[in-house]
């Protein structure tokens, strides 16, 4: 194992731009070691829990999902998550998954010089990290939600959610009094604000509460049923992660 202050691993599904990455990290940071570069979130979740990084550089789309699946996966684990995105569309949600950092790519070496200058003011440290990635408790001590429709304000109990659908820039919340809200915000917006423990986003157009979920049916289009008797689409590349989540309620 190397000796070397910042043990790391890239995260990206292009391989020019980890390949860009690396080379300006091995030429201009010599207290980062680069340890290995993967492209999907099963191979990141292996090589973080097998070579025991403190540093991760990771592109919030990935090819079986994204870098918030990651961080919810590891469950605690101590490291710097370096988000990397190609605009500010999901800082957002990095803010509120407390990511060391969010950079937008290309990387400069500026930008680069000046991520490793704060990383070297802020050691790791427990007190940190369990701040960093204990996103859980942090969102559970929002009970409600208040959705403005038709004129009015609706104070939603959070728990009382079964899932969401989503169409453009509205979505229809679906409750388990039976009602359904329609709303001028898109999925997006609740996939920020909604706590991850519970909710998850299933596919493009639907966000499922995890503890209506009933059973999933197999087929062309895998069904996942839930508790008020509605179904909702799981996309495929979502089934797996999906079903890891349900493990871990």
């Amino acid at each position: 194992m190397t000796n070397s202050k910042w043990n790391s691993i890239i995260v990206d599904e292009t391989p020019s731009e980890c390949q860009l990455l690396k080379t300006m990290l091995m030429t201009h940071c010599p207290q980062v070691k680069v340890l290995a570069e993967v492209s999907e979130v099963g191979e990141a979740i292996a090589c973080i829990k097998k070579l025991g990084v403190n540093l991760i550089f990771c592109n919030v789309l990935l090819h079986d999902g994204d870098v918030f699946e990651v961080i919810d996966q590891l469950n605690g684990f101590q490291a710097h998550f370096i988000i990397l995105a190609s605009d500010k569309g999901f800082a957002l949600r990095a803010f509120r998954y407390k990511a060391f950092d969010y950079i937008l790519k290309p990387i400069s070496m500026e930008v680069l010089l000046d991520l490793m200058e704060r990383l070297e003011s802020e050691p790791l440290g427990q007190a940190t990290q369990n701040e960093v990635l204990d996103l859980h408790s942090q969102r559970q001590k929002f009970a409600t939600i208040i959705l403005n429709a038709g004129g009015m304000q609706h104070v939603v109990h959070i728990t009382d959610i079964i899932h969401l659908e989503g169409d453009g820039n509205y979505s229809t919340v679906h409750l388990a009094t039976g009602d359904k809200i329609l709303v001028s915000k898109s999925l997006k917006h609740f996939e920020e604000v909604l706590p991850a423990r519970n909710f998850y986003r299933v596919h493009q157009s639907h966000i499922v509460n995890l503890t209506y979920v009933k059973s999933v049916q197999n087929g062309e289009v895998h069904l996942i049923n839930l508790s008020n008797g509605e179904t909702a689409p799981l996309a495929r590349r979502k089934k797996d992660p999906f079903f890891m989540r349900l493990a871990k309620l």
